[in-house]
């Protein structure tokens, strides 16, 4: 487990700082903590007295479970000072989020995402190209995230470390290259909780699954 604050000379970016993290050890907690916008999300929409439907609340829940998975994983890596699997799987978060917001938007049938375990779906392809005419930023860091989740250069060097240009030193214990890449992880789980939360709504409202939509988003 790694709970070490972050070096003094580490600088936290400011939109880091907005999230209220500081340092690895606010950004841990706070990444523990946005877990909670995905439970009030699935409350509001699962607890909201009306009958459970299918495909709809399937499809609904499923996406609500998988989010919950992955963040639930993302932090307990985080905490072990593992970048392989934390950022493996923010980039599976991050898929999860696109695919709510692809489904809301195109109004895709939903029959692709719960009735054939093993049918040919929506390629991953598609949902991530639709998220990145949507929103800016998620390019970006959907290509960082890849970065680490497959075998190419950042990933197979981030065990290893160059003293003063000559000596190299290498572990086969996974570790995060700096404390700022430990902070920058904390934040994409409290982004990724904020943004899939606020899409579950979205997803439930033009899915007709609250009883009482509330005021224009």
């Amino acid at each position: 487990m790694s709970d070490r604050p972050v070096d003094s000379d580490v600088e936290v970016p400011d939109w880091v700082r907005e999230l209220g993290i500081t340092d690895r050890l606010t950004g841990q907690e706070q990444a523990r903590m946005s877990w909670n916008a995905l439970m009030t999300a699935g409350r509001r929409v699962l607890g909201s007295g009306l009958d459970y439907r299918v495909p709809e609340h399937v499809v609904f829940s499923g996406f609500l479970a998988r989010a919950q998975g992955l963040h639930e994983g993302s932090v307990a890596a985080i905490r072990a000072d593992n970048p392989y699997a934390a950022f493996t799987l923010l980039r599976a978060y991050a898929e999860n989020a696109a695919a709510i917001l692809y489904l809301k938007d195109r109004r895709a049938p939903l029959d692709k995402f719960w009735r054939e375990p093993h049918g040919p779906g929506v390629s991953i392809g598609k949902i991530t190209n639709h998220a990145r005419t949507r929103f800016d930023g998620f390019k970006d860091i959907y290509d960082q995230l890849s970065k680490y989740a497959h075998p190419q250069t950042l990933s197979l060097l981030a065990s290893s470390r160059v003293v003063e240009g000559r000596e190299v030193q290498w572990s086969s214990a996974p570790a995060f290259k700096s404390d700022h890449d430990a902070v920058i992880a904390c934040a994409w789980v409290v982004e990724l909780a904020k943004a899939t939360s606020y899409l579950l709504m979205e997803f439930a409202e033009e899915f007709g699954l609250l009883a009482d939509p509330g005021p224009p988003r």
